[in-house]
Formats: C-alpha cells, sequence, structure tokens
C-alpha cells in the first residue's frame, strides 16, 4: 500500500497562495417611504393574521387583526380612516372599529375580513 503525503513545505506553499473568500456582504434593508408606527407580522405559514369571529348563534359577525406590535392606535386609526372613506360601501354607515382591551388586538364589527387583508397587503404587510 502506498500512501501519498504532501510535505510540509507544499502544504505551506499551497497556504500561502490560497486565497480567502471574501465576507459575504449583507444587503442593506430597502427602507420604508415612511414609518407607521406600527408592524403586523405574519402567521407561521405567512397568512396575514385577520380572522372573522361569530359570536351570538353566529348572528353578530367581528374581523379581529391580530399580531399587532407598536402603536396600535394608529392602525385603528387607519382602518378606520380606511373604511370610512368609502372605499368599501359609500351607502352605509362605516363599522366600528376599536381595541380590545385585554388582548391589544383590533376589532372591527362587521365581515371585512378580506378587504383588511387586501388593505394590509396593498400597504406592504
Amino acid at each position: 500500500m502506498l500512501a501519498l503525503r504532501a510535505s510540509t513545505s507544499t502544504r505551506v506553499f499551497a497556504r500561502a497562495y490560497s486565497v480567502q473568500a471574501a465576507a459575504p456582504v449583507a444587503a442593506a434593508p430597502t427602507p420604508r417611504p415612511r414609518t407607521l408606527g406600527y408592524l403586523v407580522a405574519r402567521s407561521e405559514q405567512g397568512n396575514l393574521p385577520v380572522y372573522t369571529e361569530y359570536r351570538n348563534g353566529r348572528s353578530n359577525r367581528l374581523t379581529v387583526v391580530r399580531k399587532i406590535s407598536g402603536d396600535v392606535g394608529a392602525l385603528r386609526n387607519d382602518i378606520a380612516q380606511y373604511l370610512a372613506d368609502g372605499h368599501i360601501d359609500p351607502l352605509k354607515a362605516p363599522p366600528k372599529v376599536y381595541i380590545r382591551p385585554t388582548s391589544g388586538h383590533v376589532e372591527i364589527k362587521g365581515h371585512w375580513a378580506e378587504e383588511i387583508k387586501e388593505w394590509l397587503a396593498m400597504r406592504g404587510f
């Protein structure tokens, strides 16, 4: 059995002329055009955390936005302004939007889950 082994001088020579890989440069995060003061994090599956809750035998529907960090009041005001501007139905009164005090979730009276998901996606969440 013949064993090939590089001599010590060959290893030093090869090491002296080897090129180190450049450290990977992290891409700079793209700045948001304006800071909103709040963040709505997506779920583990990548979905927006907007849900419909049914109460009183499914006669009372609420849309709930969860996983909010930052200024919850600003999100509540933005959603209320969006719904009041007539983007949904200009003939009806806008739905009530409020913050659940125990959990900090934003609740909208009525079934607005799809509209709120589209609005959040439009804003970059």
